[in-house]
């Protein structure tokens, strides 16, 4: 986002009323991880601060702990700061740790070793349906829509759907991949109680059953695909076909929303300014991300430009909540069910863009 238009979105007067993320991933963690709150400056007055007075260069330095999965937009800014000091310059520390999935960090967060997390849909759905009674996670804004995911099997072994009854299905326990096969059995009118799962907890451990022959299908991202036509599987199925295309956000707990809701509009206004940046400068980022982290740079560029970078809360991110919350609890996902609205603070997102904040509880 250039500073000009930055400057008018901030001057946009908040008309709306405030009530509304990857899954799997890869690669060793980037920066270690420390206990206890990492925010350096003093918490501000929040209550007399509104979109009218909000100005980014009124917050000031920050040092914000967000934990990362292998080829998400944080992890890319932390690649683009390395490069090019861009966070740093305008008053943002970034310490972030990768984890093998993003409802890892939500761990992280209940232990208050991270301030930002990022969850899938049905990841962070289950993980508060099973903690109502203790949870404080709030999403606070949607990063993105994923529909590249697609389902790659063994040709021996799969030919049709039915196939797919009995044989062996690799999957990520507590991740989406459990929603995604479930609305693949929907679609296909599979029995769920033929479905055979055998658990990993990476996609570096999936394709090497694939490569061993010890499995026959797999949800396999963007970025691991080509590893899985190199071993001989092939596309069947794609998350959109099955209805389920997985919708990403970021949380933290409600208390450091609340506590520092200037610090976290802060940081995503300045992502967007670099997210802009990664745009524009896209061939050489690229070759920053292939040598710093080893993602294909041609795989890196397309990704890029098939997905949106921008920050928001529309009224579909909170319906599609609610959908996944509605198919956990009639699935038995958990015992008492509840409403996603109860666990989203969109405060700091209005408090920078408050026309990005749109949704309504049903």
């Amino acid at each position: 986002m250039k500073k000009n238009y930055l400057k008018k979105i901030l001057a946009v007067t908040m008309t709306i009323a405030v009530s509304a993320g990857f899954a799997g991933c890869g690669n060793e963690g980037v920066d270690t991880i420390e206990a206890g709150s990492a925010l350096k400056n003093e918490v501000n007055e929040e209550a007399s601060i509104d979109a009218d007075s909000f100005n980014i260069d009124d917050v000031g330095e920050i040092t914000l702990r967000v934990g990362v999965c292998s080829g998400d937009p944080n992890q890319y800014l932390k690649v683009l700061d390395n490069h090019t000091n861009f966070l740093k310059d305008r008053g943002i520390n970034l310490e972030t740790t990768e984890f093998a999935a993003g409802i890892n960090t939500i761990d992280a967060i209940t232990i208050d070793q991270l301030d930002i997390g990022n969850f899938a849909d049905y990841a962070g759905i289950n993980r508060i349906g099973n903690t109502l009674a203790e949870t404080d996670l709030r999403a606070f804004t949607m990063t993105g829509i994923n529909k590249t995911s697609v389902l790659y099997v063994n040709p021996e072994h799969i030919k049709t759907a039915k196939d797919l009854e009995g044989a062996v299905l690799i999957s990520h326990a507590g991740v989406v991949v459990e929603y995604d096969y479930g609305k693949l059995a929907e679609t296909y009118d599979l029995d769920p109680d033929k479905l055979e799962y055998t658990n990993v907890s990476s996609s570096q451990e999936a394709l090497a059953l694939a490569t061993s022959n010890s499995g026959d299908a797999y949800w396999a991202g963007k970025q691991v695909q080509p590893k899985f036509e190199e071993a001989g599987w092939v596309p069947f199925t794609s998350i959109v076909d099955v209805g389920a295309p997985m919708y990403c956000f970021l949380v933290a707990n409600n208390k450091f929303l609340e506590e520092h809701k200037a610090e976290v509009a802060k940081y995503l206004a300045v992502s967007e300014e670099g997210f802009a940046y990664i745009t524009e400068h896209l061939d050489e980022f690229a070759g920053w991300v292939e040598a710093d982290l080893g993602l294909r740079k041609d795989l890196v560029i397309s990704g890029w430009q098939e997905s949106t970078h921008d920050y928001g809360f529309p009224q579909e991110a909170y319906e599609d909540l609610y959908s996944v919350e509605e198919w956990c609890y009639k699935n038995g996902n958990f015992p008492t069910q509840y409403d996603p609205a109860d666990f989203i603070n969109t405060d700091a997102l209005a408090l920078y863009k408050p026309d990005a904040v749109t949704w309504e509880r049903k």
